[in-house]
């Protein structure tokens, strides 16, 4: 597709279509030139997008000014992320570019250039219907498009059964639109980290990658803490929910039987709803409205008013759950029993340490 429509801001706003990469390429920019004092700021910007990532959850546009420098800093990041070779920081990094991608497609004046970029970047087949005066949706596309982003999206409204779907194309607003771009934007990230091959850096840069390193190091424990009230006692949770809970803060999608189980656990060892939706905050599928339902659900807030506990032990392994038991897991069957058997037993041994 020859594009008549990205400028050069809108490659450095989009650094995941052809245009841009053909951009970069046309540099042909190596490693071992970055360590000229010319790409300081270019250096700075690439080590700053990881850091909002980590950070902030969201890599920040800082606008069309400095449209060179965003532009360069893109696989600069994507290249220090890589060498880095944390599952973690890949998915953190690709989600915070997916959405300062989104809220970028979100103000997007001019429909034809997110086709431009749906088509450019993706292969989409899309049109839209601004022409259409009558018409309450703003694009249409293809349903196999659709479904290989949608089905990312756990919430009942992105199912096909309910969208609008005539001759294969299903009916979307701007916004949707956005959301299933953005989604697709992060699948791309992702891969491109995974597959960027390892290089030997100079040690400019591996000193930058020491830095954003120790940033991980300590955001990821800052993460695996902060998110829980006090209360409750994180090093006594059983393997299969300590499993669910670091991929959860990784962005990783869980199963069905995973979140409600996760969740469940959650609510039932002093975890209020609040709490837990923040932690459900870091998952690319995020949905506030039907988080919050679904968690008032499990938490007896809403329907019947059960609280609902968290399947046992055996059904656990039977959905794949369960990583190996440790010697407590041995001893109970279910994660509730596990939780307070192993409280007691952190407790016991502090009460020895201070004796001694």
């Amino acid at each position: 597709m020859t594009s008549m429509l990205l400028s050069p801001p809108d490659l450095a706003k989009y650094p995941f279509t052809k245009e841009s990469r053909d951009y970069i390429k046309g540099l042909d920019l190596k490693v071992d030139e970055l360590v000229n004092p010319d790409y300081g700021e270019v250096l700075n910007r690439a080590e700053q997008r990881v850091e909002e990532a980590l950070l902030g959850g969201e890599v920040k546009w800082r606008g069309e000014r400095y449209y060179e420098i965003e532009a360069l800093s893109y696989p600069i990041a994507i290249m220090l992320v890589a060498s880095i070779d944390d599952d973690f920081l890949g998915r953190r990094y690709a989600l915070a570019e997916a959405k300062r991608a989104y809220s970028l497609f979100r103000r997007e004046r001019d429909p034809e250039r997110l086709l431009e970029i749906a088509g450019s970047a993706f292969d989409w087949r899309a049109q839209d219907l601004a022409s259409d005066a009558n018409q309450s949706y703003d694009y249409t596309l293809h349903f196999v498009d659709y479904l290989r982003n949608a089905s990312r999206i756990r919430s009942d409204p992105w199912k096909l059964v309910n969208r609008l779907m005539i001759k294969g194309m299903v009916f979307l607003k701007k916004d949707e639109f956005a959301r299933l771009l953005s989604e697709e934007v992060q699948k791309h990230v992702h891969a491109t980290i995974t597959s960027s091959p390892k290089i030997n850096l100079p040690p400019l840069l591996l000193q930058r990658i020491t830095r954003i390193s120790q940033i991980l190091g300590e955001r990821r424990e800052q993460m695996r803490w902060e998110e829980l009230p006090e209360k409750t006692m994180v090093a006594a949770y059983p393997p299969c929910i300590k499993r669910l809970y670091d991929a959860l803060l990784a962005g990783r999608h869980l199963s069905h039987v995973g979140r409600f189980s996760l969740t469940s656990f959650l609510l039932n060892v002093g975890v209020d709803t609040e709490e837990l939706i923040r932690v459900y905050t870091s998952v690319s599928d995020f949905d506030e409205r039907l988080t919050r339902y679904q968690t008032e659900h499990i938490a007896g807030k809403k329907g019947s008013g059960t609280k609902y506990l968290p399947p046992n032990c055996d059904t656990l392994k039977t959905h794949g759950l369960c990583p190996g038991p440790d010697e407590v897991c041995r001893t109970i069957r279910h994660p509730l029993s596990y939780y307070r058997t192993k409280v007691r037993l952190i407790r016991r041994g502090r009460a020895v340490a201070e004796r001694a």
